[in-house]
């Protein structure tokens, strides 16, 4: 499975993005307390920076898969879904995102 394909499965198969970016955006309203008026991030930029954030933690999901089963050149993606629901992964990343805090 390509990284595109996984962070397309993973983001139709879980609701953990939903809860990532909303986490991220109130760590962010409450950074945003702190800083000066001029420094402050308005929503466009709290948005792309929880969705650049989001990609690295897909990333080093998918790094961790990989390094288990590769990425075949036939049957990978069946490989790929066949194994994330033997170790029970979506449940897994579900759990450490709901747990997840940020400074």
């Amino acid at each position: 499975m390509q990284f595109k394909e996984f962070q397309e499965w993973l983001e139709t198969n879980s609701t953990s993005k939903e809860v990532f970016l909303s986490k991220w955006s109130e760590s962010q309203a409450e950074k945003n307390k702190k800083r000066q008026p001029k420094k402050r991030w308005d929503e466009k930029k709290v948005l792309r920076s929880g969705t650049e954030e989001w990609k690295r933690a897909v990333t080093g999901a998918y790094e961790k898969i990989k390094a288990q089963k590769g990425v075949p050149k036939f049957n990978g993606y069946q490989i790929w879904t066949d194994f994330i629901d033997e170790i029970g992964f979506v449940e897994m990343f579900d759990d450490s995102i709901n747990e997840l805090e940020f400074e």
